[in-house]
């Protein structure tokens, strides 16, 4: 039964794919061919799609249930259109968020993958058939004639020929995922983007857990749904104290404490930028309660009911490999949740129990895992690592200060070095550089300048770039 709930909410999924989805329906349509869905209602409408977009070159959306009433009043079975019916207002109880957001490559690597599968049922029948009346010659023509769907992930393209893939290179364009201002706003640019993997690195007690933390919050009031995993560093309660100031705005015990207002760069003569931090001086009369957390929590939702977009999965250290996230991945997306982001706290003490292999060997698997991650899923893979014990003398983090293995720079798109003097540490000043980029010009010498609150667990009040 889970076999044919999960066949069946993948076939949902795609074919919301191409109701509201441009990029997906014009990947299905150049490979379309009839009773690629296991039901026949799902085949028809997904022929609708299919003409609607060779006709205009676009999406039906909406219109799906015009295209659905016109084709009804032509058609006499009465019980085909009452299915058909109810099998699209099935759908339109899934649809809204994907109008306005949908992941859509993941979903065309899932399409390709269902279709292959429904192709190789119908052939098994098929030739079974086949079999069962003698024609063995049949059956084997049939298999070797078969071919196998190639769209998505390992999908061959003719560079030079192939029209669509190369208007698909300019159309689908790759939009970051989180925004920042300010200083922030130059730093990341577009990198915290699909498909992408950054890491920060840093010594202990630099902030690499509220930097994680700090990614999630920006995500999700930038309406993106994030998978958060705590793989041992903090439990289940610190993290959620610390979630929630972040939410309310407010710290957790009573006290004095410094909220910046501005930050700008004082320049100096053969030395690096002197932050220059103005700040309010504020107090807490009151601890942060968990009602005014939850209050917090409404109002970042709008007291709406929408579906979860923030998850958390605590574990133990050393208990929870990548697997292990990939798994409890695969049991949310069968509750129809699909992660944009993915924050793992952090990749140092996910368990490494590789058989057959030892050493600095197992860390370079796990971090493989975790790029792959972000490719097959088509989301933003973000986690931190520790830096080399030299890091702490540094000024600013290089390549050279990489722990263990320097591997984990091969297998990132971004690494972000979190530095800090102990005077800038005593001002709540943190500076970002990159110590690897893959893509566009980077200096590790230049750095943005952070203003942090870590009272209210905010670690991007101000920045100067």
């Amino acid at each position: 039964m889970k076999i044919q709930q999960q066949s069946y909410d993948e076939e949902q999924s795609i074919l919301i794919g191409m109701i509201v989805d441009k990029t997906v329906l014009g990947r299905v349509t150049t490979k379309w061919q009839p009773n690629l869905f296991r039901s026949p209602y799902a085949n028809k409408i997904a022929q609708w799609c299919v003409d609607y977009f060779v006709k205009y070159q676009k999406a039906p959306a909406r219109h799906i249930q015009s295209i659905f009433e016109s084709w009804a009043t032509d058609n006499h079975n009465k019980d085909t259109v009452s299915n058909i019916s109810q099998f699209l207002d099935g759908l339109s109880k899934r649809y809204k968020r994907l109008v306005k957001d949908s992941n859509s490559q993941y979903i065309v690597d899932l399409a390709a993958r269902y279709f292959n599968r429904v192709k190789l049922e119908l052939l098994t029948d098929t030739i079974t058939g086949d079999l069962a009346q003698g024609n063995v010659e049949k059956a084997i023509h049939r298999t070797t004639s078969y071919n196998k769907m190639e769209m998505g992930v390992g999908e061959g393209i003719d560079v030079l020929h192939d029209t669509d893939a190369i208007r698909r290179a300019f159309e689908e364009q790759h939009d970051p995922l989180i925004t920042y201002s300010d200083g922030l706003g130059k730093f990341f640019g577009d990198r915290l983007e699909r498909d992408g993997f950054i890491a920060f690195q840093g010594p202990e007690k630099r902030g690499k857990s509220f930097w994680l933390q700090e990614i999630a919050f920006r995500a999700i009031v930038q309406k993106r749904r994030v998978a958060f995993f705590e793989c041992g560093d903090l439990s289940e309660h610190q993290i959620m104290r610390r979630f929630m100031c972040r939410i309310a705005r407010r710290p957790l015990y009573v006290g004095k404490y410094k909220y910046p207002k501005g930050i700008r760069l004082q320049k100096r003569e053969d030395q690096p930028p002197l932050p220059v931090l103005s700040y309010d001086r504020r107090y807490a009369e009151h601890p942060l309660s968990w009602r005014q957390a939850h209050k917090a929590c409404k109002k970042l939702t709008d007291g709406r009911r929408l579906k979860s977009t923030w998850r958390l999965s605590c574990h133990f250290n050393d208990t929870l490999s990548v697997d292990g996230i990939r798994s409890i991945l695969d049991e949310w997306e069968r509750d129809e949740w699909i992660a944009d982001v993915i924050c793992i706290d952090y990749a140092d003490i996910l368990n490494m129990d590789h058989v057959g292999l030892e050493g600095r060997d197992r860390i370079d698997h796990v971090w493989k895992q975790l790029r792959r991650l972000s490719q097959e899923r088509h989301c933003l893979v973000v986690t931190a690592t520790q830096a080399a014990a030299r890091s702490y003398k540094a000024h600013t983090q290089s390549q050279q200060h990489f722990s263990e293995d320097k591997r984990k720079l091969a297998h990132v798109t971004g690494m972000v070095g979190l530095n800090q003097t102990v005077q800038e540490k005593e001002e709540g000043i943190i500076r970002l550089n990159w110590i690897e980029l893959r893509e566009g010009f980077y200096s590790e010498r230049q750095c943005c300048y952070v203003a942090t609150c870590l009272p209210l667990a905010n670690m991007a009040v101000k920045s100067v770039f």
